[in-house]
């Protein structure tokens, strides 16, 4: 029987149509669920104007890195859809691991005392990946909440120590660590927070280290501290490598220095690695790369590859400890109700299988370098002023004069234009930060398919170069 869907009182039977491919619908049912998708949904990153007049892909299928719509055009995942999908689309591994979960158990609480198999198996596979001294699990459902989480998890434990005052948080200035209330204010880009200001009180916003055009190092910290005072600082909290912020990757010693400070000045140190978890910069977590172990870890994405929800919070034992110490009684009033979801844990424990049975740290590790290698050559194009990254995430940078670093004006939205370019060229990408477009295959990729990756993206930044030096020409009468 034929799948269906409603549009305007009609019902639109959804078939998949045999040509040009397989996975194609036929168009009237295409330009239906676009018409639906511009009639409901609402996209939070989105331009509304862009969904609205443009439309957006509407997928129906994805295999390794590629990606289908409903018209049969394919794409080349180069964000692992949203920085997640380690282990690439379709794979059945993780469908057997769920529908056999959701035969024994669908679904049982951890909130208020019981638990499940998947999600004890879960915690302990967690706490043995871990950068060491991490022994301590607190399970979400994806990177905000366990942002949230670890606000509260600090407070509480500053609390316990007999230490209300610190109740500050320090973060980067184009930093991401969510859109949630107490999330948001942590996020260092004021377009997160502009439309529902005021947020979270005691955020503070540190420069960030941007090689490319700041040289700001970890003594920034420390001027914050002395103007703040450290007995009211909770917690200084970064991505190791910042996303959504423009793939900013700090210069060698930054991290440790920063370590060095907080534990100097008895601050919980944090790693937002929602993005960098669980192998993208070739190292299981990227901190461990930078060479440093944070007081508190977050994460999500790769941790079940985007096909269930989770978040991560792994801690320190002796943030346990000192709760335990507080007396039997003590509970941390904290948690959701799909708090360790046992059909979401079982897709996690098969998802980290696949990782370290394939060896997909180490494969980040090596094509990563090919990556960096390639983007590199991206250079000769005229508005490519820098390409950075670390593993398998990756940014380039869009400048209007190469020498003197001059950025586009905002209003040229230029980073846009490549992105949709790109799409238009059967690439998906991101923009990232305020002239960057990022880029975060799986954890799969070959070396042909990163080739094939940059060929598009090389395309995109040259078809709109070449768009702009016309239109200055026209303007300048040349």
């Amino acid at each position: 029987m034929a799948r269906q869907t409603k549009t305007q009182g009609k019902v639109v039977p959804l078939r998949p149509r045999k040509k040009p491919s397989s996975v194609a619908l036929a168009p009237r049912q295409a330009k239906a669920l676009r018409k639906q998708d511009a009639a409901h949904l609402v996209h939070g990153f989105v331009p509304l104007g862009l969904q609205q007049n443009k439309g957006v892909p509407v997928f129906v299928k994805g295999q390794g890195i590629y990606l289908w719509d409903t018209e049969g055009k394919k794409y080349i995942d180069g964000l692992a859809s949203l920085w997640n999908v380690h282990i690439g689309h379709g794979r059945k591994e993780i469908n057997r691991a769920v529908a056999e979960q959701m035969k024994q158990l669908a679904f049982a609480p951890t909130l208020i005392g019981p638990t499940s198999v998947p999600t004890v198996q879960l915690a302990a596979k967690l706490a043995k990946i871990a950068p060491k001294g991490l022994s301590r699990v607190i399970l979400t459902s994806g990177g905000s909440e366990s942002n949230e989480s670890m606000i509260r998890l600090v407070r509480a434990y500053w609390k316990a120590k007999g230490k209300p005052k610190k109740t500050k948080f320090i973060t980067l200035e184009q930093g991401y660590h969510g859109t949630s209330s107490g999330a948001a204010s942590l996020t260092g880009i004021p377009l997160f927070n502009a439309q529902v200001d005021p947020g979270l009180p005691g955020v503070i916003h540190m420069p960030r280290p941007y090689s490319y055009r700041e040289n700001n190092g970890a003594e920034e910290l420390e001027k914050i501290i002395k103007r703040e005072g450290a007995g009211t600082i909770g917690a200084f909290v970064a991505e190791p490598i910042q996303g959504v912020g423009g793939v900013i990757v700090p210069p060698d010693g930054w991290w440790p220095k920063i370590r060095e400070i907080c534990s100097r000045h008895n601050i919980l140190m944090v790693c937002d690695e929602v993005i960098t978890g669980f192998g993208r910069t070739g190292t299981m977590f990227a901190s461990t790369g930078f060479g440093v172990v944070p007081d508190i870890l977050v994460s999500a994405k790769g941790v079940t590859s985007g096909y269930l929800p989770l978040g991560v919070v792994l801690f320190k034992e002796e943030i346990f400890q000192t709760f335990l110490e507080t007396g039997d009684d003590y509970a941390f009033w904290h948690g959701y109700t799909y708090t360790g979801h046992p059909t979401v844990c079982a897709a996690a424990l098969a998802n980290l299988e696949i990782i370290e049975k394939e060896k997909l740290v180490q494969n980040a590790r090596t094509q990563g370098h090919y990556l960096q290698k390639q983007l590199a050559a991206l250079h000769e194009l005229p508005i490519v002023g820098d390409t950075r990254g670390k593993g398998l995430i990756a940014a380039v940078e869009l400048v209007k004069d190469k020498a003197t670093k001059e950025m586009f004006p905002a209003e040229l939205r230029i980073a846009q234009q490549v992105w949709e370019k790109a799409l238009d060229n059967g690439l998906i990408t991101r923009v990232a930060g305020a002239n960057s477009i990022a880029l975060c295959p799986p954890l799969i990729i070959t070396k042909k398919q990163i080739d094939e990756m940059i060929d598009t993206l090389g395309r995109a930044i040259r078809e709109v170069a070449e768009e702009m030096d016309g239109e200055w020409r026209r303007a300048s009468g040349k």
